[in-house]
């Protein structure tokens, strides 16, 4: 079976720490998605309730007319008080920080790692209990617990690993 993982593209609203803020694609964001899908194709799309992702997925969905699962728990993880902040806003030290080590350092109010976690990789076995090649449309945090629970990596480690905007990484499960 073929698991994809795909980031949604260029958002509106620019380089931000977006969470659950519900923002919507740019033109530029759409067109990259077109091209990290093109001559791709699935039997089952699982998506972020988030229209960032959830309007491409139904779009690929009626495309391809194949089955979609809006999942409310593929949101993004809350930033609390960073939500719709930029990093030199916020402070590059601060950033860096959360980075390094999320547990200790984590924004103000934000949805605790392990509950995001926790709600992220019960959907995801949700997910891949469908039939076929699987597409899951989400955000880079998703993305990132998702590939860290694949490769076995400690969560703690999950901001390690770069998802780029509109990468779609493909795995054998």
């Amino acid at each position: 079976m073929k698991l994809s993982l795909l980031r949604h593209g260029e958002s509106e609203g620019g380089r931000i720490y977006r969470g659950n803020q519900d923002d919507p694609l740019t033109s530029k964001g759409w067109q990259q998605m077109l091209e990290s899908t093109h001559e791709q194709s699935w039997d089952f799309i699982a998506t972020s309730p988030l229209l960032r992702c959830q309007i491409f997925a139904k779009h690929l969905s009626t495309q391809q007319n194949i089955p979609l699962n809006i999942v409310n728990d593929f949101s993004e993880l809350g930033f609390g008080d960073w939500q719709g902040l930029s990093a030199k806003i916020i402070g590059i030290e601060l950033v860096n920080n959360f980075k390094k080590d999320p547990i200790n350092n984590p924004p103000p109010n934000a949805e605790c790692l392990y509950d995001f976690q926790k709600r992220v990789l019960s959907a995801f076995e949700r997910a891949i209990d469908q039939k076929g090649d699987i597409l899951i449309i989400a955000h880079a945090g998703v993305i990132r617990v998702i590939k860290s629970y694949l490769l076995n990596l400690p969560i703690e480690k999950m901001f390690t690993m770069e998802v780029m905007g509109a990468s779609c990484e493909n795995f054998k499960i």
